[in-house]
């Protein structure tokens, strides 16, 4: 568990400002502060130095003038008051990028929860990030566990490990950037190291590389992908957590006009086809129609979940902004009351004016209050030990004068002490209605880029629907030839140009039946057809899992022979689609010189030749 150190006073605020400025620190810097008014945080300390043990240190700033020490040695942007939390990673990036050290808000108790849960989660994200759970592998507090995943609940996997006892895995120990519930399911087997006193169970040794994850997908496949980022000309879209592949705008759209910020969304899961696998990845937008079955996303983990969903709704593309939180440290120091003098009265210089403080100029917006300083008390004029009847009269009725004179000023503090009460009372509900406008403006801007990022998805595909196809069906007299034009122009277009040298589009036959069954089968564009038709002539159907080629055989026994002809041909069958009712299937005749015979297409239980 992370010590919680304290921040009371001046120098200690100071120290710690030149301890995130300096070049000293090894883990990353937890800094909760105390709103002003209150005694305890929104966030819940000790859950965080529970959560993050010895991979950050925890600080807990409370209210009052040092705030402003702080603040002023830090780089603007980059202080934390007010209630709010903060954590700076390990390095001085955070003082030019403020989002590396995203500033974390409350408004009050209620939300301290979402505080607590996004200060630990920034801590961890951080904490590995900089290593810290790979270099304490051999600590004696950690142990090599396994067990079985029991639930996923407020992001994190709880594990029922095999000795009986319970551990949790974070999503920044499973997969980081991911929800955990893409990551892990309840009943998976899992194993890994276990940090015995904060029970976080690290798994991230058992998940298999990208590498070995994505040799299921192939070159045709309509696939999930996760868009990461876009720019007016390109966009990069994420396979896999750790696989980047970057479109141009030729890949989604046409019309060389198109800003691809107006056609995909940050965070959008859209399917694109596969054109060319690793190492170098190449996707198409464009090459996805509507009626292509997409294959389901990679599982991270051996029997884990699919990490993308492409139904879920487009997210709402919110740009964190840290507002500035208007500065209400310190809190009005309280007005020393002034008291009538009660020992025996002397003789003092007339009263003067009250000076003007800050508290009494007219604040501008954003401006704390200032505490108000009770004026100095009149110096004393030295008394005559003895003195006459008639000065001794003269003498009581200037101190006379002069009580008047203070009961005066007095009357003058109270009335301006009522008036700053008055004022920050309302700068406090000035303050809960900015919180509560705030908030209404948020939900309001995230329902406004939900709307948008739906229009974004919307329009993309409407255009893919109304832009001229690529490989519509030409007018040709001879049936024939409109049909190896559609199979050629899928081999221009899916086949880059570098590698169409080494992959050509061989000769083929046209059986007698196959153009009739293309008129005849229903609910498979023509386009697909010869699609797969271009798979098949040059060898991406057989690397591709999802086209399910294989022999077709004289019956359903697993030792049947398969179906062949005369001349020795062998019948194949391929699938158009997978996973739909009466599925379509291609099939044709691989002759003994290897040229290929287009026979028929049909659909799933049709198991002639």
């Amino acid at each position: 568990m992370s010590a919680i150190k304290r921040v009371t006073n001046t120098s200690e605020a100071e120290a710690l400002a030149a301890l995130l400025n300096g070049d000293s620190r090894t883990k990353p810097t937890v800094v909760v502060t105390v709103a002003s008014g209150h005694t305890e945080p929104y966030a819940d300390v000790e859950r965080i130095a529970a959560e993050i043990g010895d991979l950050a240190d925890l600080y807990l700033v409370t209210t009052g003038g040092h705030t402003w020490a702080f603040s002023n040695k830090m780089t603007p942007g980059t202080q934390v008051y007010g209630g709010a939390g903060r954590v700076y990673p390990v390095g001085l990036g955070w003082n030019i990028d403020l989002k590396q050290a995203p500033l974390r808000f409350a408004w009050s108790k209620s939300e301290g929860p979402k505080l607590t849960g996004q200060l630990i989660d920034d801590a961890l994200d951080m904490a590995a990030a900089a290593g810290l759970f790979d270099s304490a592998r051999t600590a004696s507090t950690r142990e090599r566990r396994a067990g079985t995943v029991r639930s996923i609940m407020s992001e994190r996997a709880l594990v029922a490990l095999d000795g009986g006892d319970m551990a949790s895995v974070p999503p920044q120990l499973a997969q980081a950037g991911v929800p955990i519930e893409r990551v892990l399911a309840p009943g998976m087997h899992v194993d890994g190291v276990l940090e015995k006193k904060s029970r976080w169970l690290d798994i991230r040794e058992s998940r298999p590389t990208a590498e070995e994850a994505l040799k299921t997908y192939a070159a045709g496949d309509v696939v999930p992908a996760e868009v990461r980022s876009v720019l007016a000309g390109s966009a990069d879209l994420r396979l896999h957590p750790d696989v980047t592949v970057e479109l141009f705008r030729s890949d989604v759209t046409g019309d060389p006009d198109d800003d691809l910020s107006a056609l995909l969304t940050p965070g959008e899961v859209v399917l694109a086809r596969v054109i060319a696998t690793g190492p170098k990845w190449r996707l198409s937008l464009r090459e996805v129609r509507e009626h292509d079955t997409a294959r389901e996303a990679l599982a991270l983990y051996a029997g884990g979940p699919p990490w993308l969903d492409p139904d879920a709704p487009p997210p709402a593309s919110v740009e964190h902004v840290d507002p500035e939180p208007a500065r209400a440290e310190p809190a009005p120091a309280a007005v020393a009351p002034v008291v009538e003098p009660v020992a025996e009265p002397v003789p003092v210089a007339p009263a003067k004016p009250a000076i003007p403080s800050p508290a009494m100029m007219p604040r501008r917006k954003g401006e704390p209050v200032r505490a108000v300083r009770p004026a100095p008390s009149p110096e004393p004029s030295p008394v005559p030990e003895k003195e006459p009847a008639p000065a001794k009269k003269a003498a009581v009725q200037s101190m006379s004068l002069q009580v008047t004179a203070i009961k005066a000023e007095k009357a003058h503090l109270e009335a301006e002490l009522a008036e700053l009460r008055d004022q920050v009372s309302g700068l406090r509900n000035e303050r809960v209605q900015f919180a509560k406008d705030l908030a209404r403006a948020a939900r309001q801007v995230e329902t406004r880029d939900a709307e948008l990022a739906r229009m974004r998805s919307q329009l993309r595909r409407a255009k893919q629907r109304s832009a001229p196809p690529d490989v519509a069906l030409p007018v040709f007299a001879d049936r024939e030839r409109g049909f190896r034009h559609l199979v050629e122009a899928a081999w221009a277009r899916r086949i880059p140009v570098g590698e169409q040298p080494t992959r050509p589009l061989p000769d083929y036959a046209i059986g007698e039946r196959f153009l009739d069954s293309v008129d005849a089968l229903e609910g498979i564009a023509v386009d697909k057809i010869a699609d797969v038709v271009m798979e098949v002539l040059t060898g991406l159907a057989e690397q591709s899992t999802g086209r399910e080629l294989h022999q077709l055989r004289t019956s359903a026994g697993g030792n049947a022979a398969p179906q062949s002809r005369p001349d020795g041909a062998v019948c194949y069958r391929v699938s158009m689609q997978i996973h739909t009712p009466s599925a379509r299937r291609l099939h044709f005749w691989k002759c003994p010189d290897g040229t290929i015979e287009l026979s028929r297409v049909v659909v799933h239980d049709d198991m002639e030749p």
